[in-house]
């Protein structure tokens, strides 16, 4: 009787024993499942900013070649600006950047347009202010904005991820924002309502 007692007590040890290991199997399962999870989500997340890299690279390729052919100089490189008062100032200057597409640098800001153009800061804040009735960071958003817009029809594959930043947005929330201020929609729903137009 005691010898059946014993190994009866000795395989519930064993199965307690199994069970024990094989709860904390499957925790440390789950836990390895969720840092899988981080990591494949992490790697997506580099996916889809080198992809937007790319992209970006590719555009101003792009637009060095079409706007600096070989053996060219820059169109701006002998205007006189001193000479221009702030309407011609500001027509010459927003010209050359939306030609060469300059909007694009995410840092590009009144700092890049004084180096550029070799202006003073105030002489670049005239120019915006006066001459075109707006300042350097709402002419530069615009420009940003109707880049992104031509770009979510002519490429609807793009995530807006990389749609802001092939536009110069550095954050997708400020150009969220921005989008929404300006046309009182989502990017979302602009690509949408546009191509539902040429789908017509």
């Amino acid at each position: 009787m005691s010898v059946s007692i014993v190994i009866i007590f000795a395989i519930l040890v064993v199965c307690m024993t199994s069970i024990v290991a094989f709860l904390s199997l499957r925790r440390q399962e789950k836990v390895i499942l969720h840092e899988l999870m981080k990591i494949s989500a992490r790697l997506m997340e580099l996916e889809i900013h080198m992809a937007a890299l790319q992209f970006n690279h590719n555009l101003n390729n792009h637009a060095e070649q079409s706007h600096n052919p070989v053996g060219a100089t820059d169109h701006h490189e002998h205007v006189d600006l001193s000479s221009m008062d702030d309407a011609a100032l500001f027509d010459h200057l927003s010209k050359v950047i939306k030609d060469e597409q300059m909007f694009r640098w995410p840092d590009f800001n009144r700092a890049a347009v004084m180096e550029h153009f070799t202006l003073s800061a105030a002489r670049v804040g005239s120019a915006f202010a006066k001459g075109g009735g707006m300042g350097l960071p709402e002419f530069v958003r615009n420009c940003r904005l109707d880049f992104a817009c031509r770009l979510m029809v002519e490429r609807p594959e793009l995530s807006f991820v990389e749609v802001g930043e092939s536009s110069g947005y550095q954050r997708t929330t400020t150009f969220y924002h921005d989008f929404k201020s300006r046309f009182g929609m989502t990017p979302a729903e602009y690509r949408a309502k546009e191509l539902e137009k040429t789908a017509i």
